[in-house]
């Protein structure tokens, strides 16, 4: 054996010789299992006697119910069919049954086949006369001829539950012609009162259970008397006896008390009776001793500790030193020097190791100070903003350009969210959210409203840092102001579809918006109109004043245009002084549509024919006034799900148009010669 491996200098040779001194595992291990075990043992010993005791109960009730049942069917195969004929001898003959009287307290009565009781005793209870059809008792004698106990009940004016135990009566070809029934009422003196006055040990007591309805019948606890049991499926163990489980289990009752229960089958009704014990009092004798193995375990699990932790911490004494050394480094704001080496063993390796690591790390160190001042010069000096944010969206860094676009100066730690426009807040949250659980960055617009109120475009890029279990700890937002970038590309946009002199949908829209309406018209049913109109007195404005007059004019006409539709309608300018208006949504019927479209088309008419007043504006002030008087001529051209084309209903509606100038003038015609 290499003796080397065992020299009293390291540190595992010392503590495994004291690790092995000290018997704390095995003494614990002891006591648990020991008392385990002894549980286990005096619980079955004490199930085996709940249960022997239980089931001798059970069989002397078996033996007083089967009992009941003879004498019924005693007295039961006396009464002939013409006895049944005559209730007066029928209540003669029962109340001469004495038998009957000693063995069912609350009386006796017989039934017809219907149900009906013919016979009392006592008659002041009651029963004569009465239809007992519907009691299962009644049912399960009569119908299915077997001799039967009922439900348990509270009857009318008593306290303690009854029960019915009743018995077919048979005529000679043995056909069922009546029930014999006798009633038991554990409100007066019966032989179950020895069960609900005993009491099993000095906290346990007795049930005796009706399973097929879950219904306690009496127990030693009169507050459960008639108690219903949990439904099926909320307590196993239950269930588990009233499937017909006999035998002994422990489990946690409904008011949260663990108790000892054996229960056993009476044949004869198919009723329970059960013994209860609660396990404080059954395993009394083993908790004692628990308890004493406990504290002497505990005492020298304290020792042993006590030793265990003297001698560690003396030979841990040079590690702790070293480790109050570093600690005191971030204080001191100084390099680490080179901890201490007291003695050459395993911790002098360790402290020699963490000297050689504290060497790495100052290296390290002092490369991330300047990779630190690199970022920081990049970020300061970046043409737009960049803010550092948690896993909540709270600002842990922002550039100064961020700050100055806020109008503040300490903004670290404010929410990032709280100056997005409220119409884009939520899209930014749902994105920012989506981006810490995916660990996915984000691209995105918002606006931003700034400290003087004003509302610029930002878009924002986004990237996420996340820790080694792959949760996010940063959210890196790179943001640029895009405003002035996005208001040009709008302006581009909107040039490209509008005319820029009156701002009305172009050719290229007035196109899209048609082909819009025609298929619209298609799939409704309802007509839809197109409108070509000209100006009749356009040209002399021009030749006379000027194009300035006729600018004013083009867009004085545009106005009122717009005027005269709906918002659902289009208008634009077809180009020079033509202009078309393109109504949807008509009507189905052909003529009704003509007609909507003939006083749209009037007040166009109407609104344009009326006088202008153009002026020209110099240095903010009027220069020039002119009026004019100006007039239109209007082609117009149904549609509906023919299928024309768009340049197909502008030629259409073009050639109706100079119809009406040929016509004079200021006028309206229809396609195909419609005026």
């Amino acid at each position: 054996m290499n003796v080397s491996i065992f020299q009293w200098r390291w540190l595992k040779t010392r503590i495994t010789f004291f690790t092995l001194a000290i018997f704390l595992t095995s003494i614990w291990s002891l006591a648990f299992y020991t008392s385990r075990v002894l549980r286990e043992d005096i619980e079955q010993l004490l199930g085996d006697q709940q249960f022997s005791t239980v089931s001798f109960i059970a069989a002397d009730l078996n033996q007083e119910l089967g009992g009941r049942f003879e004498v019924l069917a005693e007295v039961a195969a006396s009464l002939t069919p013409d006895l049944l004929s005559h209730p007066a001898v029928v209540q003669k003959f029962l109340e001469g049954r004495l038998l009957l009287a000693a063995r069912f307290n609350a009386g006796s009565f017989v039934v017809r086949l219907d149900g009906t009781a013919i016979a009392d005793v006592p008659l002041s209870s009651g029963r004569m006369g009465v239809s007992y059809s519907d009691q299962d008792y009644i049912v399960a004698a009569l119908r299915d001829g077997r001799a039967t106990i009922g439900r348990p009940f509270i009857g009318k004016g008593m306290k303690g539950p009854v029960f019915v135990m009743a018995t077919p009566i048979r005529d000679r070809s043995r056909q069922v012609i009546g029930a014999l029934c006798g009633v038991t009422s554990l409100e007066l003196p019966s032989f179950l009162d020895q069960l609900s006055k005993s009491s099993y040990g000095k906290t346990g007591g007795y049930v005796l259970v009706a399973p097929q309805y879950r219904l306690i019948v009496t127990a030693t606890d009169p507050s459960r008397v008639m108690a219903t049991l949990p439904g099926a499926g909320i307590n196993p163990t239950i269930d588990r006896f009233i499937a017909g489980y006999e035998g002994t289990v422990v489990y946690v009752s409904a008011v949260g008390v663990e108790i000892l229960t054996s229960s056993k089958r009476i044949p004869v009704v198919g009723w329970d009776m059960v013994a209860i014990l609660p396990t404080a009092e059954a395993f009394a004798p083993i908790r004692a001793m628990q308890q004493r193995t406990l504290f002497a375990t505990l005492f020298f699990t304290l020792l042993a500790a006590a030793l265990t932790w003297w001698m560690v911490r003396r030979q841990l004494f040079p590690l702790v030193e070293a480790a109050n050394m570093l600690a005191a480094v971030p204080e001191t704001n100084e390099p680490p020097q080179p901890l201490p080496i007291a003695r050459l063993d395993e911790i002098g390796e360790l402290i020699g190791s963490f000297n050689r690591l504290l060497a790495i790390l100052a290296q390290q160190e002092a490369a991330l100070r300047e990779q630190k001042e690199f970022f920081r010069l990049i970020a300061e000096n970046l043409d737009g903003f960049v803010a550092v944010l948690d896993s909540e969206g709270r600002r842990l860094y922002n550039s100064p350009s961020y700050a100055r676009l806020l109008g503040k100066r300490n903004i670290s730690g404010t929410s990032s969210f709280a100056d997005i426009h409220p119409d884009d807040r939520e899209r930014v949250m749902g994105a920012f959210r989506q981006a810490v659980a995916t660990g996915i960055g984000q691209r995105l617009e918002f606006r931003f409203v700034m400290a003087d109120g004003r509302i610029r475009l930002l878009e924002s890029r986004s990237g996420v840092i996340r820790d080694d279990a792959g949760r996010t700890k940063r959210v890196v937002v790179v943001s640029h102001d895009v405003t002035e970038r996005k208001q040009a590309e709008d302006k581009i946009h909107h040039l490209a579809f509008h005319d820029a002199l009156t701002r009305l949908p172009n050719r290229l829209t007035l196109d899209d918006r048609l082909r819009q309406a025609m298929v619209a018209s298609k799939r409704s049913g309802c007509y839809g109109a197109l409108m070509f109109i000209d100006l009749d007195n356009f040209k002399p404005l021009n030749d006379t004043h000027g194009h300035e007059f006729g600018d004013l004019l083009l867009i004085e006409v545009a106005g009122r245009l717009k005027s005269c539709i709906r918002e659902t309608d289009t208008v634009a300018r077809f180009g020079g002084d033509e202009f078309v208006v393109v109504l949807s949504d008509l009507q189905a019927d052909e003529a009704e549509s003509t007609a909507q479209v003939r006083t749209v088309a009037e007040k166009i008419r109407a609104t344009l024919s009326q006088s202008y007043r153009l002026t020209i504006t110099r240095d903010g002030k009027p220069d020039t006034s002119v009026e004019h008087q100006c007039t239109a001529s209007i082609g117009v051209t149904l549609f509906i799900s023919h299928g024309a084309s768009p340049d197909t209903l502008l030629k259409w509606a073009d050639a109706a148009m100079y119809q009406a100038k040929e016509e004079g003038r200021n006028r309206i015609c229809f396609n195909q010669s419609q005026c």
